[in-house]
């Protein structure tokens, strides 16, 4: 019909406009539908589809709503008879966490996410705590997240993503809001109050001086008010106040270290991004999924002797959750060189663990790396050809030894012990004044030497090292050390690089400490919404 009708027009349907005709000469021009972001929509939404199966989100909302138990907050609120209804924590904790998993880390944020967001009003079924609320409530939480950690831990043994048969051990050192320039120790921090107080008076000087100016008419010089001084001042009492109320600190050797003014809990940490003032947070993950077994925030910020206190709270979790107090026993460790340590290693004898942690030079020790010195970038100094107890003779009749002269260095009275637990020696010295004049003095002693000794250790003091050291040596153990990076460094890169956790703002060690097990709540449920995504569906777990 249409080919036959001069006015194809007549044969469309009454509810299409007109085509209009084109002119000689002219293209056809696309029309496309008008939209504009300012306009507002009305749409309905049902909360329970926006939480869809196989997500974080679901598994997050069924785990919590089954698992969680926050009858231990009801004391908490006392609003029974008056005051406005409290928000549940259940659904607080799911905000936290669920905020945790986008990378949001501050309350502010994550209460405009609260309110903005379809899917935190999805979990929070439409109500929006405000950010007071949100950072009381993780105050709140306190010791009793360790339970949570519990529920999840045992979700994740329930579900088979523990396998239990070996686990690595490693640290993050994240910064806090602990400032690094209120750090030293006691005499330390006289000295820069002594520095305060002096800076002080100098500038409460200048403002007498320029009292006197006012007084006689003068005009008042520009930039001199007394603020600075108030400064000063304050910083002084601050440190005053500190020194006043707390004890030198001690580290591990015995010997006093820094203390920080802002944050005692905290230390500061090398790192490979440079110095930061924050806590060592450690964590214990399984080998089959990187499930974290253990959260820990020790006190300092080194690895040579947390494992003892890492593993007794592990062995708690674990028969917490429902694995036995005897988890660990028997299962295989892997750590790094920080953690080669007797204390450590001593640790791991007295809970049965089979564990491979090589000593700081293990490297050297490993024809694999040979050569490895020439793609450094500082290369290590070569042999200056010193002498070492090898170059001295052993006389057994008569009990000395000979330097490479031919001088000979008897037995000092007594036994030393070396203060860091190296072991008893005995020590050996020269008689004679022969080094004075000695050509070998360059090779024998140091700058200031001015006779030469010779320490021989005659009762090793730390056994564990040293078979330590024999089992790294060996292939098996080398193979078996290969998999700790593939086990630790995983979680702390979802953490830091994917998650964003590149510092922690709460002060103090029991804050650290929620903070930090809410981050490895998070990374366990992602594991689980990950390999098991059927949680809470009903469906059973395969493979």
């Amino acid at each position: 019909l249409l080919k036959l009708s001069k006015n194809p027009t007549l044969f469309q349907p009454d509810f299409l406009p007109l085509a209009r005709p084109l002119l000689p000469g002219t293209r056809a021009m696309a029309r496309f539908k008008p939209y504009d972001y300012a306009q507002g929509l009305i749409v309905p939404v049902n909360l329970d589809e926006q939480i869809e199966p196989g997500t974080f989100v679901f598994a997050l909302h069924h785990l919590i709503e089954a698992r969680y138990d926050d009858s231990f907050l009801a004391e908490e609120f006392k609003n029974d008879d008056t005051g406005r209804p409290a928000y549940p924590p259940k659904l607080l904790l799911k905000a936290i966490l669920f905020a945790y998993s986008q990378g949001i880390l501050s309350s502010r944020k994550i209460e405009r996410a609260c309110k903005h967001n379809i899917r935190f009003m999805a979990l929070l079924c439409g109500e929006g705590p405000d950010h007071s609320t949100i950072a009381a409530f993780i105050h709140k939480l306190g010791k009793h997240v360790e339970q949570v950690f519990v529920d999840v831990l045992t979700v994740c043994h329930e579900e088979g993503l523990l396998d239990g048969t070996h686990f690595a051990v490693d640290g993050l050192k994240l910064p806090t809001d602990a400032a690094k320039e209120w750090s030293g120790t006691f005499d330390t921090l006289k000295r820069k109050r002594d520095k305060f107080r002096k800076k002080a008076a100098a500038l409460m000087k200048e403002h007498k001086r320029r009292d006197r100016r006012l007084a006689k008419g003068k005009t008042e010089v520009a930039g001199e008010t007394l603020t600075p001084a108030e400064k000063l001042i304050a910083k002084a009492a601050k440190i005053d106040a500190f020194l006043s109320e707390n004890e030198p600190r001690a580290g591990v050797s015995g010997k006093e270290v820094q203390s920080n003014l802002t944050d005692p809990g905290s230390s500061k940490m090398h790192t490979s991004k440079g110095t930061v003032q924050g806590y060592n947070c450690q964590a214990l993950a399984d080998g089959s999924h990187q499930i974290v077994t253990c959260a820990h925030i020790p006190d300092g910020g080194q690895d040579g002797r947390v494992l003892g206190e890492l593993f007794e709270q592990a062995s708690a979790r674990a028969e917490a959750a429902g694995l036995g107090g005897d988890f660990y026993r028997g299962k295989e460790l892997l750590a790094d060189a920080n953690y080669h340590s007797e204390p450590n290693l001593e640790a791991c004898a007295a809970h049965r663990l089979d564990a491979v942690i090589p000593d700081p030079n293990h490297r050297d020790r490993d024809e694999r790396y040979e050569g490895r010195d020439q793609h450094l970038r500082k290369v290590r100094p070569k042999d200056t050809g010193r002498f070492t107890a090898a170059d001295f003779t052993r006389d057994e009749e008569a009990g000395t030894y000979r330097c490479p002269k031919g001088q000979v260095l008897r037995r000092k009275p007594g036994t030393s012990t070396s203060a860091g637990g190296k072991g008893a020696f005995h020590k050996y010295e020269i008689e004679s004044d022969f080094c004075s004049i000695c050509e070998f003095r360059s090779r024998c002693l140091g700058k200031n030497g001015k006779r030469r000794t010779l320490s021989v250790c005659i009762e090793p003091a730390r056994p564990h090292c040293k078979a330590m050291r024999e089992k790294v040596d060996t292939p098996v153990g080398r193979h078996r050390y290969s998999y700790r990076m593939g086990t630790i460094e995983p979680i702390f890169a979802n953490l830091r690089h994917a998650k964003g956790l590149n510092r922690i703002n709460y002060r103090g060690r029991e804050k650290v400490g929620v903070i930090w097990n809410l981050w490895s709540i998070m990374h366990n449920i992602g594991k689980i919404a990950l390999y098991r995504p059927g949680y809470g569906t009903g469906v059973p777990a395969t493979g």
